[in-house]
């Protein structure tokens, strides 16, 4: 499939093509066609918007909402359930998406595919990722504590849970503690060790639960399972897998909720190590899975100075991609610079674009996604 980006002067359908491209991630876009009905199908996580006749797109961020107005000639149909996404405006619809659900817009021949990860927006009560304080389990077999007990040294120790769910003290001999936080076990040893030492102060530390765990996969330095000792954050439990590769890049999480359904977040790299790692580094649960992905890149070929591939990120377009691949050679063909692009649903897209256009200011930059390979041309002198 091609579609042409060029001159605006050549006439609309080059420009409501321009406007298609540029809608790919955020923009604005136009799909052209002959006239006909929206019809909005889906469900959470994707909703198909397919019209024979042309649909315009305006998108943007609003916070922690992603949101697109969708405008189309004739009448509106939406399915039923799709009321938490998908609203009337007088133009046509608007389709509003958590923005830390990962969103993504894809043009389809005769619609728009829009998907994201499903599960509680962020930040609500029921998002099983709001992880920001740390969690507490029951004690079980294999958890290991540091008993302290004021003024009483000899009864200082550290104890391993055994596979009865007891643990051996002085004086004491076994206390039963499956299931009990450590703070119902602290009120417990106070009690019985009053029938020995007057008003105890008992401090215990967590140190490792021996029986939970994470997986930590893909781009560290030694994938595998880490337990869980005391309350740990993502980039913990990275650490302690070996930390990141040079290949690192956005980290996947996997979990489950209280009835086993599994959900799915990415957080970009920078969130969380830049300034507000604070907001992605969130503490980890028992089984979660942690998948370090591989590093996003773009690829530059042909007619520039340098070409090669170059580390994907959210504000990378097409002239900066260039950019950093050298810039143009002399021999470059800029009215016509190819865009190849994966598609979830078909072959690969091809954009052709026309870049002096863009140098000009006539034309909007066009954002890039993961894995756009883009192709300069040579030009023909005969």
């Amino acid at each position: 499939m091609k579609e042409n980006l060029g001159n605006p002067r050549r006439g609309m359908a080059a420009a409501r093509m321009a406007g298609a491209v540029l809608a790919a991630w955020l923009g604005t876009g136009v799909l052209a066609s002959s006239a006909g009905d929206l019809r909005v199908t889906g469900r959470a996580g994707e909703i198909r918007c397919e019209a024979p006749g042309s649909l315009t797109v305006t998108g943007g961020s609003a916070g922690a909402v992603q949101r697109w107005v969708v405008r189309a000639e004739g009448a509106v149909t939406v399915a039923a359930g799709l009321e938490p996404f998908v609203h009337r405006v007088r133009e046509g619809i608007s389709v509003e998406l958590p923005a830390g659900s990962g969103p993504t817009l894809t043009w389809l021949p005769q619609g728009l595919l829009f998907r994201w990860t499903t599960g509680a927006d962020p930040g609500s009560p029921a998002d099983v990722f709001a992880t920001t304080t740390p969690p507490a389990y029951p004690l079980g077999p294999g958890d290991k504590i540091q008993i302290t007990v004021y003024n009483e040294q000899d009864m200082n120790q550290t104890v391993v849970v055994d596979p009865s769910g007891a643990i051996t003290l002085p004086v004491l001999d076994k206390v039963e503690v499956q299931g009990l936080s450590v703070n119902q076990l602290q009120t417990r040893l106070e009690g019985l060790l009053g029938q020995f030492v007057k008003a105890p102060q008992v401090n215990l530390q967590l140190i490792e639960y021996g029986s939970r765990y994470v997986n930590v996969l893909g781009e560290v330095g030694n994938p595998g399972r880490v337990p869980l000792k005391g309350a740990l954050k993502v980039l913990d439990a990275v650490s302690q897998a070996g930390g990141y590769t040079s290949k690192s890049g956005d980290v996947e999480i996997s979990r489950r909720d209280s009835t086993g359904k599994l959900h799915t977040r990415v957080f970009p790299r920078e969130e969380l190590l830049g300034a507000s790692s604070e907001k992605g580094n969130i503490y980890v649960l028992d089984q979660d899975v942690i998948n370090v992905q591989a590093i996003k890149s773009v690829y530059v070929s042909g007619e520039v100075k340098n070409p090669g591939s170059f580390p994907y990120n959210r504000d990378i377009t097409l002239l900066r991609a260039i950019t950093l691949a050298g810039g143009f050679t002399q021999w470059a063909k800029k009215d016509r610079v190819d865009v190849l692009r994966e598609t979830p649903d078909s072959a690969p897209r091809v954009l052709q674009v026309d870049v002096s256009e863009i140098e000009k200011g006539r034309l909007e930059d066009l954002p890039l996604l993961p894995n756009d390979h883009v192709v300069v041309k040579e030009r023909k002198f005969f």
